[in-house]
């Protein structure tokens, strides 16, 4: 082989070798489409992605939207509710003052006309009195009569007062107690809608903003429930001083009793009547 063409070869070999590698770096047909269609997945998955995120964004401003709405509605509730218990007690107030104030009138009344009776039960006696021993016996007879009379009504009178101061009492300890229970409501839920504001404007799920709101306006009504119970207890106090005030007005009256028959028969002694 002459020396020319030896060169002639190398030069093939080495144009050989600059041409090999560009090829088996070249990508096929098929790899361009695959690398498209990856491509294009990939933009599909980021449009989808951010449709998503647009689309909890506008699902989350919505929540928020309506729960705000739902917040002032619970709001105006509450204040509704609180407006109707004031006045319910207020009510209940003044209608245990009426019905004190009658039976005060009707006890008046009828102390008025047992007065008038006894006065005309004192003038038919004097009437008949036609001596002097029956006359001193008369004298005698009204003396203890009206001693027992006003002694009767001192005990039904401080029955009635020791009921009525111990029941105002315990009544005013279950307002105060009502009066709390509502107002530790009231900040619950004031607090539960504060919670669950600013969850929903930090982005929070609506899912757990809602979950976690539920749960705690439950634990607001089952403490008021709990509050309420408790309070209930005036009911068995007031029962038990009323029959305090039964016994106490049934005694007076027994006395009453048991003293004018006493009275009645010496009256009658007096008058040789048996």
């Amino acid at each position: 082989m002459t020396k020319t063409a030896c060169k002639s070869i190398m030069s093939l070999l080495g144009i050989a070798t600059m041409v090999m590698p560009m090829g088996v770096l070249a990508a096929t047909p098929a790899e361009e489409r695959q690398a498209a269609m990856e491509a294009r997945r990939t933009e599909r998955a980021t449009a989808m992605e951010e449709k998503k995120a647009e689309m909890q964004d506008k699902r989350q401003e919505l929540f928020c939207t309506r729960f705000a709405e739902t917040a002032a509605k619970i709001g105006e509730n509450v204040l509704e509710r609180r407006g109707n218990f004031q006045e319910r007690k207020d009510g209940r107030d003044g209608k245990l003052e009426d019905s004190r104030d009658s039976r005060d009138a009707k006890l008046g009344d009828k102390r008025s006309d047992t007065d008038q009776k006894r006065s005309e039960m004192y003038a038919k006696l004097e009437a008949k009195a036609d001596t002097d021993a029956k006359k001193e016996a008369v004298k005698d007879f009204k003396t203890t009569v009206e001693k027992a009379v006003d002694t009767r009504q001192a005990a039904v009178d401080a029955a009635i007062s020791a009921f009525r101061t111990s029941s105002d009492s315990a009544v005013a300890t279950r307002k105060a107690e009502m009066e709390s229970a509502v107002n530790k409501f009231d900040a619950a839920v004031k607090s539960a809608v504060a919670k669950a504001k600013s969850d929903c404007e930090a982005g929070t799920a609506p899912e757990t903003v809602r979950t976690n709101f539920r749960s705690a306006m439950e634990a607001a009504r089952t403490a008021l429930k709990d509050d309420r119970t408790a309070s209930e207890k005036v009911k068995t106090q007031v029962k038990a001083l009323a029959e305090t005030r039964r016994v106490a007005i049934k005694k007076a009256m027994d006395d009453f009793k048991a003293t004018m028959d006493t009275a009645k028969a010496e009256l009658k002694k007096a008058f040789g009547e048996k």
